[in-house]
């Protein structure tokens, strides 16, 4: 990949294809790549949603489905602790297993963050065996850049 490449060069990030659970994407054709530093490891992920389609929508963007933000300083008070039932409570710690799976210490900050979450939709014509892969006119190119920086913004954001 082209775009890993670069980002490898300019920042000591890489994309990395990794696998999806089932019903984590929306549609087949949706990648899911690993953000990840040289030094960090795993820093968050980006749902790559590229090809158009009949009923997805037209354009390209960039949605931040989850910010990077520090989360151990949630409940720093103990504000919440008699605020719940015994229900709630459970709820919330089948939140927490699945919220502390995608959290980091950050090397350089204080604390404890959520690792991003973000989608990147485009609607490039699809590969096919007939038409062979899909070659972007220069228009796409500056489209997949413009969102992918969108993207790694948030990426890079830790706070």
């Amino acid at each position: 990949m082209g775009l890993s490449r670069l980002f490898r060069n300019l920042y000591g990030i890489t994309l990395r294809l990794t696998k999806v659970t089932p019903g984590e994407v929306w549609h087949p054709d949706v990648r899911k790549l690993e953000v990840v530093d040289e030094k960090s490891g795993v820093i968050g992920w980006i749902y790559a949603d590229l090809f158009a389609r009949q009923g997805k929508p037209s354009g390209a963007a960039h949605y931040t489905v989850r910010c990077s933000r520090r989360t151990d300083d949630d409940d720093a008070h103990h504000d919440l602790d008699d605020a719940w039932d015994e229900g709630a409570l459970r709820a919330i710690q089948l939140s927490d297993k699945f919220e502390n799976a995608h959290r980091a210490k950050i090397p350089g900050s204080e604390g404890v963050f959520q690792l991003p979450v973000v989608v990147l939709l485009c609607e490039f014509t699809r590969p096919s065996v007939r038409k062979g892969p899909t070659i972007l006119a220069w228009h796409e190119v500056l489209t997949l850049f413009h969102e992918m920086g969108h993207a790694m913004h948030c990426e890079f954001s830790d706070q």
